[in-house]
């Protein structure tokens, strides 16, 4: 059996790949669904047993610096995730479900930053702004 680390990261670095911006985590009667969202679609992409992917969210809750004993009530955390394939920004959030707790991951690749003329909708507005900033 791998360590619970190689799993988590695993998963992560496949979601990357498949440019998922979202990892859902939700735990079932018998199971635990692992979905990626891929431009506006949930596709299920693994099945794991429920005591495994408790420890894969406690793992994660403990890197993004959230209450690991607490599964009653919603949190939320982040962390940055630097491997030899990715370098990543994860967004958690966790929700009390009555199938032990769901967990969901926002992915926000850090490897393309759009260049800041091409965050508005609104060229000549930012064009003023950058001119008056003297970017």
């Amino acid at each position: 059996m791998q360590p619970i680390e190689q799993i988590s990261e695993r998963i992560i670095e496949e979601a990357c790949a498949l440019r998922a911006s979202d990892i859902h985590i939700i735990p079932k009667e018998f199971e635990t669904l692992i979905l990626f969202r891929v431009d506006d679609d949930l596709i299920e992409k693994h099945s794991m047993k429920k005591d495994l992917c408790g420890r894969m969210i406690s793992h994660l809750k403990f890197l993004a610096s959230m209450d690991i004993g607490e599964r009653r009530r919603p949190q939320n955390g982040a962390l940055s995730l630097s491997t030899s394939n990715i370098n990543v920004h994860l967004r958690l959030s966790t929700l009390p479900t009555i199938h032990e707790e769901s967990l969901v991951i926002r992915i926000l690749p850090q490897e393309k930053i759009p260049h800041i003329t091409h965050l508005s909708l609104f060229p000549a507005t930012t064009k003023k702004l950058l001119s008056i900033l003297n970017l």
